[in-house]
């Protein structure tokens, strides 16, 4: 397969598609995930991204695959509580 100027950015584009369009009740799938990447003019293959959500977990992001349905972020850098709870803090200080 040809390599693109953008195949080095392909984990980043991987890992930024799983942060805004994942969760456990939307998991996208391989063939979703290759469309994005395609949109930016990086061919893929199903058993690249394999490898790529491996890396992933082996980063320490916590990339779940529901079988038959695709993967998600289990977890994120902040949950929506702990935004808020930041917001608060902020806010409330006399800084």
């Amino acid at each position: 397969m040809p390599r693109s100027s953008n195949q080095k950015l392909k984990l980043l584009y991987v890992m930024d598609f799983l942060l805004r369009c994942s969760d456990e009740e939307h998991p996208v799938t391989v063939n979703q995930i290759i469309d994005c990447l395609a949109e930016k003019d990086i061919p893929a293959e199903r058993k690249s991204i394999y490898d790529d959500m491996e890396i992933l977990r082996r980063r320490g992001w916590d990339v779940e695959l529901e079988r038959r349905k695709g993967y998600y972020l289990a977890s994120r850098p902040f949950e929506l509580a702990e935004l808020k709870l930041l917001v608060d803090a902020v806010q409330s200080s006399r800084f």
